[in-house]
């Protein structure tokens, strides 16, 4: 083996490092290192994506070497596949072809499509950019790879897996940019037509026989006994019963390590998964069925607080991408909206595609939606669109209340009303849609655009936020709440004849139970107090029980703050929000806002920056409407 850092030697000839440039038909991405090969006395030439271009020739007298330039009408589906030979090339290269063919939504397609990441584990972990450092042979002509990619095409081609395959980094030139736009814009057609969707998660590692072994064990057991487990409880006997040597702290940490894998946190998969036909994972030698992942992980997702695992929680993915698919099923209003929520944490090293990975969900529900890739735009310019796009496509305002202020924004340039999606956290007050609360009643949506970043909207300022508390992250982190217990005995001297208490820790939960249910019903009044160790009694095993169940659902909302309002309210909202921000009732929105005048204005009129979404203890189902007049303001 020979590695050059620039160019590769084949016998006597060179083949130069192909640089970006629009004489070059070769593929250029900027991260082409070095790669190695065997040097043999073979020559090879450079791949060139002119030989297979993306335009099904029907003509039969077209000859061979009357290739046309890369060229895919808006009218056609034209995609490449991917085939792999069953033998190495003299040179110890695996070797493949590719070929065109177009989708035609009228018959099914003998082909799958892969699902990976481009990073290895280790290159993930460390930060690596991974490089082009792995060749194959394809239609003749030398191809760099990623690495992970290529383990997975050698362990293809070990196992005997000679069918046509869809791969995005092959099957699409990734240097022009008009190809990758309109091959973007299909990718659902693609996922959907392939007869399977091979997940590669990337080699085995010393815990994947480990969490194999749970996996199955879990899987084998009837949805009663699932939810019986205990997650992590290693010396529960019942658990012992059910999962016998697999319930041990190693296995249970292996199956979190399984979970963190790469591919379970990268954008791009929601669509890969949410259009397969049919499913096969693949980790290493090692093959997981896709109905038992999402089965545990929605069981862990319910039953474990963040703090289980470090706040570690990509266990929760597989449920997330299941709830997706759910959405597309059941025909959900504003799918495009509902995924950019479910998928915030989700990760993609371009921020375009934070949106473009999830257009095609919207795309197959409404048969095309207005809105297509362009990774010539700017950041601040995609969001802003996206977000008029959803206000003018949608019956309410909720987007506006994931907007969250200050305290989460990434991309510069943006209007106040316009999400960052490329903050990858879990924000606001949880549970996709905000259904259960209804803060304007039945009033019906408003909002024009006065221009290009002017949002006007109808309300009425419902109250003033007059004092601060911790955020919840903070507490959780610290267990001191010293400014929270502050603000609660202030209350109560202000206020003596109300019971603030019981307002207070369902404020801190807003006032949300297991799975959904609103209000709460559990009995959890004193499960702050022994959570916080701060009750004045010694707690029996029912209340740490129910202290560990008010732990899981306080911890599905730590990017919140605690507050209280100029009128007595208790709230809890984004932890953007400051002394002095106005809350507001807004036709349309299910939550009540939170508003900050800005420095400049419309000539007389105030305008205000959108801070967030908040919950307001008391003003969730349109108490505060009765006596109340709408009027237009303007946000910026």
């Amino acid at each position: 083996m020979r590695c050059f850092n620039g160019c590769i030697l084949l016998g006597k000839h060179w083949v130069h490092q192909f640089k970006r440039d629009k004489h070059s038909n070769h593929t250029c991405p900027e991260n082409l290192g070095c790669f190695e090969i065997n040097e043999k006395s073979e020559h090879l030439e450079l791949f060139s994506y002119s030989t297979v271009p993306l335009r099904v020739d029907n003509n039969p007298t077209t000859g061979a070497g009357s290739h046309v330039a890369l060229s895919n009408p808006p009218q056609t589906k034209a995609i490449r596949l991917l085939r792999i030979f069953p033998t190495l090339r003299l040179n110890g290269l695996l070797e493949c072809s590719l070929r065109t063919i177009e989708l035609n939504g009228t018959r099914s397609h003998d082909y799958d499509a892969l699902s990976y990441t481009w990073a290895t584990e280790l290159e993930a972990e460390n930060k690596v950019k991974p490089e082009l450092k792995c060749a194959i042979i394809c239609n003749g002509g030398l191809l760099p790879l990623t690495e992970n990619l290529f383990n997975c095409l050698t362990h293809l081609r070990e196992h005997g897996y000679y069918r046509d395959l869809w791969v995005d980094a092959i099957c699409i030139s990734q240097c022009d940019q008009d190809e990758r736009n309109q091959q973007v814009s299909i990718m659902a057609d693609i996922y959907e037509s392939a007869e399977c969707v091979k997940v590669w998660l990337g080699a085995a590692d010393e815990s994947t026989s480990l969490a194999y072994e749970l996996i199955e064990r879990l899987g084998m057991l009837s949805e009663d006994d699932l939810r019986s487990i205990k997650p992590q409880a290693c010396e529960n006997e019942h658990n012992d019963k059910l999962l016998q040597h697999t319930n041990s702290p190693q296995h249970w940490a292996s199956l979190v390590s399984f979970f963190e894998r790469r591919w379970f946190t990268r954008a791009w998969v929601v669509q890969e998964l949410v259009f397969a036909r049919e499913t096969n994972i693949m980790c290493g030698h090692h093959e997981f069925n896709w109905k038992t992942l999402v089965s545990i992980s929605d069981h862990m997702a319910n039953q474990l607080s963040v703090n289980t695992y470090d706040a570690r929680c990509s266990f929760k993915k597989p449920t997330k991408l299941a709830a997706v698919k759910k959405d597309i099923e059941v025909k959900r209003d504003n799918i495009l909206l509902r995924s950019l929520i479910r998928c915030r944490t989700y990760e993609a090293s371009d921020p375009h595609d934070k949106v473009y990975s999830l257009l095609s969900l919207a795309q197959k529900q409404n048969g095309g939606n207005g809105l297509m890739p362009r990774y010539d735009s700017s950041i601040s310019s995609l969001y802003t669109e996206v977000a008029k796009y959803i206000l003018q496509n949608s019956d309410d305002l909720h987007v506006l209340a994931h907007a969250e202020g200050g305290d989460f924004r990434n991309v510069a340039g943006l209007p106040s009303w316009a999400p960052d999606w490329s903050v990858n956290k879990d924000l606001g007050l949880r549970i996709t849609g905000y259904e259960r609360y209804n803060a304007a009643g039945q009033e019906k949506n408003f909002r024009k655009f006065r221009d290009e970043r002017t949002l006007v909207l109808k309300g009425f300022q419902l109250d003033i936020i007059s004092r601060t508390g911790e955020t919840k992250d903070e507490v959780n982190k610290s267990k001191n709440c010293e400014d929270w217990l502050g603000l609660l005995s202030e209350l109560e001297m202000e206020y003596p004849h109300q019971d603030h208490k019981d307002a207070f820790w369902r404020t801190l939960l807003i006032d949300t139970g297991p799975r959904g249910v609103v209000p709460i019903k559990s009995p959890w009044e004193n499960a702050f107090e022994v959570w916080m160790n701060i009750c004045s009694h010694e707690p029996s095993d029912e209340e740490k029980k129910r202290a560990d169940e008010f732990e899981t659902s306080f911890t599905h909302s730590l990017n919140l703050r605690l507050f209280r309002t100029a009128g007595g309210h208790l709230g809890c909202g984004t932890t953007s929000c400051e002394v002095g921000d106005s809350i507001w009732i807004v036709q349309g929105s299910r939550v009540p806002l939170i508003l900050r005048p800005t420095t400049f204005g419309i000539g007389e009129e105030i305008t205000y920056n959108l801070v967030g979404g908040t919950y307001l203890h008391g003003f969730m189902q349109g108490e505060a409407l009765e006596g109340r007049e709408f009027h237009e303001i303007s946000l910026v």
